[in-house]
């Protein structure tokens, strides 16, 4: 019985697969590591309702970002020459910004035509009754800001892709330390400028754009290669062979958002933006950081896949692997009483351990399943995976509709469960792709 996983073990630590893992994770593990050591001066700083608008400008940039780039940037790893990779990165750039400059057209105009009216008397009081101050500079430069936002965070997941393609795992891990290195520190020295009300928003995109720099270095030298000839030659030909990342990948990426998301809209609607914040700043403590190293070991796994001979072995060394990390980064948790969280963060923030044990059964099987959906774009099976999201979407509507007069705590566990086995299920999905198209 122990064989079988001894034997998986032993291949796993001397793989090429996982030093590249661990080379990835170390760098985003130490960049987690930054902003949690400073959140307990964060929360002295800022309110939960401060993390609360955090949260919601996050989820509109990361929106724009989706859309913009159409996920091309998903198949930058799959052509065969680097060239046609090139391309496929600057096809994502001019769509990503195009669409970043329709939503700062449009930002504008609702800005001038709407919402300067709406939120101007609400915040006239807090302002110390300068209207102006409003109008001609904090709510129009947010406004502006989610689409400069939006952007960098298109830019630096197209870069990422190409890093990862040319397995350049070191740059791609300074890259989320530069990021975390920057943004927590900014925003307490925003907190001392006139910026205080949106220093949490504006240090992201800062640190952001930081984080692009590094890794824009490999990508310029390939594309002075491409001579305008044959980026017109090809650039129709790449679109064409992977279009089920524009038909598919990108709704699926939208629909997930929506799914994810969706808790936050839910939060805010029954039980009010404070709890939202709550909510938030248990999510940046475990379910984020879990999210970023996830999606660090699927960076890898879907990198590794298009060379790897035997793809199921690969496939189930990283469920063995997912899962042992899961247990030991969620069960911790458990043990960890609520007077601890109080004590770190201060007495707002009470709730904290709570909601984070609530949500440990989704956060859990979210780590480990989400590393292995890979393999249904490396086999261009992309409906399979929006078929589930929709699914997913439709679901989870239901289910919050039927909780809808549930106690935070009951909401909490029951959606942490059911998302528990959609992943799971999302796995299975996944294994019985790729056994069937192993190419």
């Amino acid at each position: 019985m122990i064989r079988p996983f001894k034997k998986i073990y032993n291949e796993l630590i001397n793989s090429t697969y996982f030093k590249n893992l661990l080379l990835l994770t170390s760098g985003v593990g130490f960049s987690q590591l930054i902003p949690l050591l400073l959140l307990p001066i964060l929360t002295r700083f800022f309110s939960p309702y401060d993390f609360g608008i955090l949260a919601i400008f996050l989820a509109l940039i990361q929106l724009i970002a989706i859309v913009g780039t159409f996920r091309l940037e998903m198949a930058v790893v799959l052509p065969k020459k680097d060239t046609d990779a090139a391309i496929l990165c600057l096809l994502a750039f001019f769509a990503l910004s195009l669409i970043s400059c329709i939503v700062l057209l449009l930002a504008f105009v609702s800005w001038e035509l709407f919402f300067s009216k709406l939120i101007s008397p609400l915040y006239k009081d807090l302002l110390g009754g300068n209207n102006n101050m409003i109008n001609g500079s904090y709510f129009p430069f947010v406004f502006y800001l989610i689409p400069l936002g939006a952007f960098f965070l298109g830019c630096y997941n197209i870069l990422y892709s190409w890093n990862n393609r040319l397995e350049l795992y070191k740059d791609m891990s300074y890259s989320h330390i530069i990021h975390s290195a920057f943004s927590t520190p900014l925003a307490i020295i925003f907190y001392f400028s006139p910026f205080k009300l949106f220093a949490l928003l504006l240090s992201q995109v800062i640190a952001r754009i930081m984080a692009c720099f590094l890794l824009l270095k490999s990508l310029i030298s390939t594309v002075r290669l491409i001579s305008s000839d044959v980026f017109y030659n090809n650039y129709r030909s790449l679109i064409r062979n992977y279009r089920q990342f524009v038909f598919f990948e990108t709704p699926h990426s939208i629909i997930n958002f929506f799914s994810q998301k969706m808790i936050l809209g839910a939060f805010t609607t029954l039980f009010g933006v404070f709890t939202v914040g709550v909510f938030d700043l248990a999510d940046k403590i475990l379910a984020k950081p879990l999210g970023i190293i996830s999606n660090s070991f699927k960076t890898v796994f879907y990198k590794r896949l298009t060379t790897a001979k035997n793809k199921i072995l690969i496939f189930k060394k990283s469920i063995f692997l997912m899962t042992v990390i899961s247990l030991l980064l969620t069960f911790p948790f458990y043990l960890m009483p609520d007077s601890f969280f109080v004590f770190v963060l201060g007495p707002e923030w009470g709730d904290t351990g709570r909601y984070i044990k609530l949500l440990c059964p989704l956060l859990f099987s979210r780590f480990i399943f989400n590393v292995i959906t890979p393999t249904l774009s490396y086999t261009l099976q992309n409906h399979y995976l929006l078929i589930w999201q929709v699914l997913y979407f439709i679901l989870l509507a239901i289910l919050f509709f039927i909780l809808r007069n549930q106690v935070v705590e009951d909401f909490l566990l029951i959606y942490a469960l059911f998302g528990a086995f959609m992943y799971a299920f999302l796995g299975l999905i996944s294994f019985l792709v790729l056994k069937k198209n192993n190419l």
